[in-house]
């Protein structure tokens, strides 16, 4: 007699299932009811499931603990989808400093001493949640001139980077273990060294950025002293040398990241994303190789691309390793969200530099893994056509460089540690001096019209070192850069073609481009409440004096006005950013109270937000009055299709899916307005809290308070 699968005991059934993927899983769901009563029934196949759904990777044997990782997959993911908050602890801080790193649930920050980094503390971030607080310090006495570090707590892995002017290589960097501070077991040399001096050299150094991924470190010099040059340079810290490849730019190069361990991006002064990958033996001349280029939209005359910044988290190499933070799942190495902050401004009034910042979001696998019809386009491309993002509206003036972004450096924030590192207030602008055009838009991926703004204050751009010409030569034509491996030409893919449908945008706040801290496919922010600032204005009019907020207490009571337009406010006709009123002489010591914003990016969140809205769909209320009486809330078509709002909000608590295209009204500073689809589901807290910036992980949220100055003052830990 045959003995039929169905016959067979549940517990070979569920053995043989465990080696189906996660599409065959759900299409046994369809096939019989046993087969369905099976996987309900059985927490290993749920958690595969919930797995691939959350976008998440076992860092565990799927059937060890099946049933408790399953629990706490499910309940920390509702968390998210909530915003709500387990337990609130706080963090005990020995020193405070510029430079910090935070990953695989380790913070560290450094301490500066004659503007370089003496010593470092690292905190277990649990073992603060569970009531205790361990950290460790470490001074570096026989290490001179540290400028950043970075680490991997999963590798007990800590790389500082260290300026060294008696050597033919200008930086070091340091490979040690984040347990004891020694060389690292699994380094063959205990420093990696990089950019060789060249006769002439000045000495001097410019704005440098390091990630860890896995087996690999990328170092990139954003300029040269004395050039424009880009330097960036992958080692393969566990192999003995030669065991890097590198890139110069001409033209410099203003960030990196990981695309995966055998891949990066990097963004171009001119607007263009270029990826690259590189192959073993990594010091093979033709590493690293250009696989494709991606055009930003195309800027309008007169305007330039001033700075531009890349940020991802967690990097493609990670994986929870038996050093760090114990795991149960990770986020996904393709499953990423990345955001690049755009930051433009128009050279030729120096008088009245404004800045225009944007941000828009995309996820990793867009250019891991693009559609064949993107990969052929240049096929179509006359390459004798001029490019129109070489014409003379790209131009920039050359001036002395000077990076505009905080100088912390952290795994979740895309800033660079220029070196020496100086304070927050040397890059930030003056309250007196933020364009209103730089933060006075709705930001909540909406199609909301732009406030009809006063006449643009004077802004100074800063010396950034990005206002260079990078205009080949006058006719406008750029030789495209081939191939190391085929020499065939990389033509750049226009903006029409990859963008609308893979990224989402939205105006940006000229001093938050550190702020898109990210995780997996998550970004968080903060968000101003309305009401608690319309409160302190109207107590401003009056003559009263404001009430400093230096306590890190939770706000109950809060009635905020229109909480996805945080970032501006009108005070006497003047738009003005939440942060420019925080440190401005308003009378007040501490940050204003904010929501807590999380934009959550994974399709599946957004097709369960969508049912589940549709399920509980009420009248919605009527539109609130803003601060601004110019703030629509209705309707607006966008390249024929309709934008529509699912919710009006006029207070923290709420959630929303955005699926439909956004058009971000640029007020000219693009050729068009930019319209882009990329769908997304967004919650924001119920509480208030004070804070300055937010960051967070796969289980916690991280609340930064600062004072004057940007000194950070505390660190409140969420945990979801």
């Amino acid at each position: 007699m045959t003995l039929s699968f169905f016959h067979l005991p549940v517990e070979l059934v569920c053995h043989v299932l465990c080696f189906l993927s996660v599409k065959d899983l759900l299409q046994c769901n369809l096939i019989a009811r046993r087969l369905r009563r099976i996987i309900n029934d059985s927490s290993a196949l749920q958690y595969t499931i919930e797995l691939a759904r959350a976008r998440m990777l076992s860092a565990i044997p799927l059937n060890s603990e099946p049933s408790f990782s399953l629990r706490m997959l499910r309940e920390r993911e509702h968390a998210f989808r909530t915003l709500s908050v387990k337990s609130r602890h706080k963090l005990k801080l020995a020193h405070s400093g510029t430079v910090y790193e935070f990953t695989g649930g380790t913070y560290g920050i450094g301490k500066e001493t004659d503007r370089r980094t003496t010593k470092i503390t690292f905190y277990d971030l649990p073992s603060v949640e569970s009531g205790e607080q361990r950290n460790l310090t470490y001074t570096f006495s026989e290490v001179d001139n540290i400028i950043d570090f970075t680490m991997d707590p999963a590798q007990d892995l800590l790389v500082l980077l260290s300026l060294n002017q008696n050597s033919p290589y200008l930086y070091d960097l340091h490979l040690r273990t984040l347990s004891t501070n020694e060389p690292h077991p699994n380094a063959p040399t205990p420093t990696l060294q990089s950019f060789q001096v060249r006769e002439g050299f000045d000495g001097t150094e410019g704005a440098v950025r390091i990630q860890v991924s896995g087996g690999v470190v990328g170092f990139l010099i954003k300029e040269t002293s004395g050039s424009m040059r880009g330097h960036f340079e992958v080692f393969k810290w566990r192999t003995p040398s030669p065991n890097s490849c590198a890139l110069n730019c001409f033209s410099g190069i203003d960030d990196f990241t990981f695309l995966s361990e055998d891949h990066f991006l990097l963004v171009r002064p001119n607007g263009l994303l270029e990826v690259y990958n590189f192959s073993d033996p990594i010091s093979d001349p033709v590493n690293p190789a250009m696989r494709a280029r991606y055009a930003l939209p195309i800027l309008s005359d007169a305007y330039s691309f001033w700075y531009l910044s890349l940020n991802s988290n967690p990097s493609p190499g990670y994986f929870p390793g038996p050093a760090g933070e114990r795991k149960t799942y990770y986020s996904s190495p393709e499953d990423r969200l990345l955001a690049c902050c755009v930051y433009v401004f128009q050279p030729a009034f120096t008088d009245r530099d404004t800045v225009y910042p944007f941000v828009f979001f995309f996820r990793a696998k867009t250019f891991l893994n693009p559609p064949p019809e993107w990969r052929n386009y240049s096929e179509n491309v006359d390459i004798n056509v001029p490019f129109p993002w070489t014409s003379s509206n790209s131009a920039r003036a050359i001036t002395t460089p000077s990076p505009p972004a905080s100088t912390s450096s952290n795994g979740s924030s895309p800033s660079f540690s220029s070196s020496p590192s100086p304070s927050e207030s040397d890059y930030a602008p003056s309250p007196s001096s933020v364009p209103s055009s730089a933060s006075s838009v709705s930001l909540d991926g909406s199609s909301h019209d732009l406030l009809n703004f006063p006449e643009p204050q004077a802004t100074y751009a800063g010396p950034s070192s990005m206002l260079l010409n990078i205009s080949p030569s006058s006719s406008g034509r750029i030789t495209p850069p081939r191939s190391s491996r085929n020499h065939s030409p990389i033509l750049p893919i226009p903006w029409e073609v990859w963008g609308p449908q893979s990224t989402r945008w939205f105006r940006e706040c000229l001093s938050k481009d550190w702020q898109h801290s990210i995780y997996g496919l998550r970004t968080v922010d903060c968000v101003l409440d309305r009401a608690g600032l319309d409160s302190l204005i109207h107590r401003e009019d009056a003559g009263k004096e404001s009430v400093s907020s230096d306590d890190d207490s939770v706000n109950e009571d809060n009635d905020g006005e229109d909480s996805d337009a945080e970032d501006f406010v009108f005070i006497n006709d003047v738009a003005i950013s939440a942060g420019d009123i925080e440190s401005s002489h308003m009378g007040r010591a501490g940050p204003l109270p904010k929501f807590l914003r999380v934009r959550d990016f994974n399709p599946y969140s957004v097709s369960k937000a969508t049912e589940e809205l549709a399920m509980d769909v009420e009248e919605p209320p009527s539109p609130p009055i803003s601060l601004s009486s110019s703030t629509s809330s209705h309707s607006h078509l966008c390249d024929g299709q309709e934008v529509s709002h699912d919710i009006v909000r006029d207070r923290g608590g709420y959630q929303r899916v955005v699926t439909g295209p956004s058009k971000v009204n640029v007020r000219g500073v693009f050729r068009k307005n930019i319209v882009s689809c990329l769908p997304y589901v967004e919650v924001v807290s119920e509480d208030t809290f004070s804070a300055n910036e937010v960051m967070l992980d796969d289980c916690r949220l991280l609340l930064l308070k600062r004072g004057r100055r940007g000194k950070l003052k505390s660190i409140n830990i969420l945990t979801i």
